[in-house]
């Protein structure tokens, strides 16, 4: 059992790394399609949760619960990853962009 939930843990780091470090369009728009999916993909288990147990059979999870608990947190853990980058990016962007201003304003003033 921890095997599998190790698996699950491990098939989802190049998703999290690929995410968290792309900023660009193409993956905004894979972004966006995993944001539209996955509260679908909740919904769907509400309608037919046999769905999820069969999905946690092929993977040897006990319940369909239990694997869309493991792809929630996954989730949230990806989504986490992926602003810290982001924020990270516009900081690095703020500071060259005041260092700029600052080059800027500092050859506009006379020197006195």
């Amino acid at each position: 059992m921890i095997f599998v939930r190790l698996f699950l843990v491990i098939l989802f780091i190049p998703t999290f790394i690929v995410i968290s470090r792309s900023i660009g369009s193409r993956s905004k728009a894979a972004r966006t399609l995993l944001l539209f999916l996955l509260p679908a993909l909740v919904g769907y288990s509400v309608i037919l949760p046999e769905t999820w147990q069969s999905m946690a059979n092929f993977v040897n999870v006990d319940r369909g619960s239990d694997l869309l608990l493991y792809v929630t947190v996954l989730t949230l853990i990806t989504y986490i990853g992926y602003n810290f980058g982001k924020f990270r990016y516009l900081e690095k962007r703020i500071v060259i962009l005041v260092q700029q201003l600052a080059l800027l304003q500092s050859k506009e003033e006379p020197n006195s």
